[in-house]
């Protein structure tokens, strides 16, 4: 759509424009990417973000399994293209948060010095983005709203891309390859194949769990998580 696509582009051109304001300041190509969050390159932050994801979608998967939200009709090392997927989710993540954080945040910082404002209006941008999803509710688009808050806040607490594409990429590889769940409305063939039951207020139904009150409740302690690893780590 449309509406979708400008969603999409606006944070672009905010970032054509930093890079072009970077670039009448004479900072080199290598300051360049600097300020994007792609140098220095963390390895610290890049698994961080992908243990991040795999533990929290453990738990979502052990809290459905328990209270009867799911019931799981088969598993199979063999199902799926795991190949495929990776290399699909690794590039979505990437261009996600090269949209959403990195050109976005950094033009919304040629204007803004809020990083509140800053924070939300990132937020605001990634969850319109996903309100054209198949399953998509009100509640989702406040899960995704929570989900960009999240991602920025990883974004502006290292300045770098690489915590918030960890998360991003592993968030919705075990949520849905390996535990079978749709991932924003989209279903992919994984290790898991599920049913969910019970109500969608809870679940997010068709949406997956990002679209119901459990994945918010993740979302929001993700960000804690966030606030912790950086502050043990990092001291800030």
């Amino acid at each position: 759509m449309i509406i979708q696509l400008l969603g999409n582009i606006i944070p672009i051109i905010f970032g054509i424009i930093a890079i072009w304001k970077w670039k009448s300041s004479k900072l080199d190509n290598t300051q360049i990417r600097g300020k994007l969050g792609f140098t220095p390159f963390s390895t610290f932050q890049i698994i961080s973000g992908i243990f991040i994801g795999a533990f929290i979608f453990t738990i979502i998967f052990v809290v459905f399994y328990y209270f009867n939200l799911l019931t799981i009709v088969r598993f199979s090392w063999t199902r799926g293209n795991i190949i495929q997927v990776i290399l699909m989710l690794a590039v979505l993540a990437f261009v996600e948060e090269l949209i959403f954080r990195s050109f976005l945040i950094n033009g919304l910082r040629l204007w803004l010095k809020s990083k509140t404002l800053i924070l939300l209006i990132s937020a605001i941008f990634f969850s319109f983005v996903h309100w054209f999803n198949d399953g998509s509710t009100v509640l989702s688009a406040l899960s995704a709203f929570i989900g960009g808050l999240m991602y920025a806040y990883a974004f502006i607490k290292t300045d770098k891309l690489w915590l918030p594409l960890g998360l991003h990429f592993s968030w919705n590889f075990f949520q849905g390859f390996v535990y079978g769940f749709p991932v924003s409305g989209f279903v992919f063939e994984g290790l898991f194949e599920v049913n969910l039951s019970g109500q969608e207020l809870w679940t997010g139904g068709a949406y997956g769990p990002e679209g119901g009150l459990i994945g918010i409740f993740a979302r929001v302690f993700v960000i804690f998580i966030i606030w912790l690893i950086i502050k043990i780590k990092y001291g800030r």
